[in-house]
């Protein structure tokens, strides 16, 4: 296990929409985590409330019988659906997880995106990542992905919105930790004290879907000066509910079309790049993203720049 101290509790925050299957997933997943010192909190915003579920009701009943604390909270359909989550973590609570509701984290998870804030504990890390495949994936060469540098994340043009997904979604052979300039969404370790002051997790004019509300958090984190890392062996499955959540896809062999509405997605989009330009003001020059070995060790400065 992480050196984290054991009696630093973390918070699990989830929003979840009529996904009442994939959730019991996720909560299946979080009840199996070898670092024990959790609570939950659920944003319910389903037609069919969570607790009306039998399934739900006995995993909730198994949670609570384990000794942890969940708590679940109900709000109308919003892009301020992981703002509610979080705003019900108990007070004393820094570090939160918010969580997608069909993801699927592997037991060693939390331990192992929780050692970036142990390993580096006196530099300003504000949210640290793991890897999201989807369940048909396999494990690729870290080494030869990295020598592609849109397989790091950075804010350099609006190809990142497309390009940028390429390391976290995916996994690898090699157990590292990295630096990178902005996290995708699925499951982010966040310091809740860093992101006040950063503005907080929900930005006004984004829509229900909101298509990059985790782009413009950790674009604000950059720029008051926080850093970001990800660790590749802290692995969780993307199941990639098709219906549900913030938006409905078809479920295709070798790719996913969005059948929702995509008038909303661009508008996100549009919007983000607008609030960028402000932003970008305030960004650090660019520089090098490091990487290191699970004890901390610096292993390269290597070619991989945004910033």
């Amino acid at each position: 296990m992480c050196a984290l101290d054991a009696q630093k509790r973390v918070a699990f925050a989830i929003p979840t929409r009529n996904r009442h299957a994939h959730l019991a997933v996720c909560l299946s997943g979080i009840l199996h985590q070898t670092y024990s010192h959790w609570m939950i909190v659920i944003n319910d915003q389903s037609d069919d409330p969570v607790e009306s579920q039998d399934l739900l009701r006995t995993l909730f009943a198994r949670i609570r019988g384990d000794g942890h604390q969940l708590r679940v909270v109900y709000s109308e359909g919003g892009s301020d659906r992981h703002q509610v989550a979080m705003n019900a973590v108990p007070r004393g609570i820094d570090l939160i997880v918010r969580v997608d509701d069909d993801v699927l984290l592997t037991p060693r998870f939390l331990e192992r995106v929780l050692r970036p804030h142990t390993l580096f504990a006196n530099r300003p890390i504000a949210a640290t990542g793991g890897c999201y495949p989807e369940t048909h994936m396999k494990p690729l060469s870290l080494e030869r992905s990295l020598r592609d540098r849109r397989w790091v994340r950075d804010m350099d043009s609006p190809a990142w919105g497309t390009q940028g997904w390429r390391l976290q979604g995916h996994y690898y052979k090699e157990a590292q930790i990295l630096e990178v300039g902005s996290l995708i969404g699925c499951a982010i370790c966040y310091r809740r004290s860093a992101v006040r002051q950063a503005g907080g997790w929900a930005v006004d004019g984004y829509s229900r879907q909101a298509h990059r509300e985790e782009s413009d958090l950790c674009a604000r984190l950059d720029a008051v000066g926080f850093e970001m890392m990800v660790a590749t062996d802290a692995l969780a499955w993307h199941l990639y509910a098709p219906e549900g959540g913030a938006r409905d896809v078809l479920k295709l062999e070798d790719r996913k079309v969005v059948l929702s509405d995509l008038k909303p997605l661009r508008k996100d989009e549009a919007l983000f790049w607008q609030r960028m330009k402000t932003i970008r003001q305030n960004l650090p020059k660019k520089r090098a993203w490091r990487r290191y070995d699970l004890d901390g060790k610096l292993i390269d400065d290597g070619p991989r720049g945004s910033r």
